[in-house]
């Protein structure tokens, strides 16, 4: 018989080896990152633990409460990722798991629950597919480069290395507060919130064994960055950033092709480059320059997919936000998106 516990005593050691031995565990299962969210975002965790009739752990869900003025109270699995579903030895396992997250969610009195998963679950939740990820099958650099890299990014690689371009990896915490001032700069530039300094130092601080930090310099200026979280086989592109002012010199092109040599040297097969809104073009089009193709993502509600501005990017509140926003001071961007950042996703 399958048990299910919320917030049990376990140890970390337990947990990391499950989610490491698992085909599907990702580095947002790892309990490293529950204390990425607890610590940057604030909000509660209830992760939810099966354990077979030998005690053995069978199964984690985790699931994070988001208390917001602007979405409601719901549960998530899990802010900011796009991919962080149940993991388990069997289907009848992730049924139980579900099972105990409905019920979890009535009794936090929750406007609703969101999954996020590559597979489909067939478990009577609303689906949502609008979103999907770009994955790039890893192979031989020199293979690469001459069959499945679009001339587009091979031309703009030339250019930056050209231009003078540099690309290292950097590891210092001085490094993530520059890194973080980028990320700012990217997102008033695309018109929404950034993520806040303190969710990329708890990055630097608890996940120092999978990330690694690029950053792109020029002429003594750093002008871009990407940082990678890379775990089970997969190398993930998780944030990329730069200025503005240096985009015609293609450091973002060398940032990324210097990860995906890197990554295939490190013994990384699988290259993931996150979620992308099919209504952003202009980033589906970088991606798809590296051979990247396009996977749906699966978003499962309980009980009913919610209504939201965010989700509608052609929409009258969407781009009066966004136009908005990109009008905001950087210093007052700086100040607020602590704020409104923690409200989303």
């Amino acid at each position: 018989m399958t048990t299910v516990e919320v917030n049990p005593a376990i140890s970390v050691e337990e947990w990391q080896t499950y989610i490491q031995n698992h085909p599907e565990g990702t580095y947002y299962h790892l309990p490293q990152w529950q204390e990425v969210i607890k610590e940057s975002l604030n909000h509660r965790p209830f992760y939810l633990f099966a354990k077979n009739s030998e005690g053995k752990l069978c199964g984690i869900l985790p699931l994070f409460q988001i208390r917001s003025i602007l979405t409601g109270k719901r549960l998530v699995s899990l802010p900011f990722s796009h991919t962080c579903g149940p993991v388990a030895d069997s289907e009848d396992t992730i049924k139980v798991l579900i099972d105990k997250a409905r019920s979890l969610s009535d009794e936090l009195s929750c406007s609703y629950m969101e999954i996020r998963t590559i597979q489909p679950l067939s478990l009577g939740l609303e689906i949502d597919d609008h979103f999907h990820s770009h994955v790039l099958k890893l192979s031989e650099p020199k293979e690469m480069w001459q069959k499945t890299i679009d001339r587009r990014a091979r031309q703009a690689v030339g250019k930056a290395r050209r231009d003078g371009v540099m690309v290292n990896i950097h590891d210092s915490a001085e490094a993530f507060e520059v890194f973080h001032a980028l990320n700012l700069q990217t997102k008033r530039r695309l018109g929404v919130p950034g993520h806040h300094r303190e969710f990329f130092m708890a990055i630097h601080k608890h996940m120092k064994d999978y990330a690694r930090l690029y950053l792109a310099e020029l002429q003594n200026k750093f002008v871009a960055g990407a940082l990678m979280l890379n775990f089970n086989g997969v190398a993930g592109y998780s944030y990329a950033a730069s200025d503005s002012r240096y985009l015609k010199q293609c450091p973002n092109d060398l940032l990324a092709w210097q990860a995906i040599e890197d990554s295939w040297n490190a013994g990384f097969r699988s290259f993931d480059l996150g979620k992308t809104d099919p209504g952003n073009l202009g980033l589906s089009h970088f991606k798809e320059k590296w051979g990247a193709q396009p996977h749906k993502l699966h978003f499962h509600y309980y009980p009913r997919a919610p209504v939201l501005v965010s989700s509608n990017r052609s929409g009258m509140k969407y781009r009066l936000f966004t136009t908005v926003w990109r009008k905001v001071p950087l210093p007052l961007v700086k100040a607020l998106s602590p704020t409104i950042f923690r409200q989303l996703d």
